[in-house]
């Protein structure tokens, strides 16, 4: 059974000007972005859609990105169990939001099986998108709209 809902683009794999997959988070209750998912392979039409709306991460203080995940990405938490590889990514500025279809299988505040990719929300902020709030609530439980 799928699900649509939203999530931040966070990082990408590929390149900026060429994006294969996205990586996906939430923010916490703390305001930390959190890893969710990853997507299936881009499209090249929605790769080209992608691409001007990525930017590089914009820098903190004396020259350091503030970066919540590790790189390389471990491969358990991208979901490469049949290929057990730390995955490389490219840091993007995570303003963008993006539609995605899910399984609904989650667990570990995450989504289990890979994302589909749906389109950008032009018309969301990141604060829009619902909290992750833990392995026991609802991941589709939107605070702000109170459903």
């Amino acid at each position: 059974m799928r699900a649509a809902t939203e999530a931040i683009i966070g990082r990408v794999t590929g390149s900026l000007a060429n994006p294969s997959t996205l990586l996906l988070g939430r923010f916490d209750r703390r305001g930390h972005l959190r890893f969710t998912g990853r997507t299936h392979p881009l499209g090249m039409v929605q790769r080209r859609e992608l691409a001007p709306l990525l930017s590089p991460p914009r820098l903190q203080r004396r020259g350091i990105v503030a970066h919540p995940w590790p790189q390389p990405l471990p491969a358990s938490w991208s979901g490469q169990l049949d290929r057990p590889e730390p995955l490389r990514y490219v840091q993007v500025e995570p303003t963008v939001v993006a539609e995605i279809e899910v399984d609904t299988a989650f667990e570990h505040r995450r989504w289990r099986h890979r994302v589909w990719y749906v389109r950008p929300r032009l018309d969301l902020s990141v604060y829009d998108v619902p909290l992750l709030l833990g392995d026991e609530a609802d991941p589709f439980w939107d605070a702000a709209a109170g459903a």
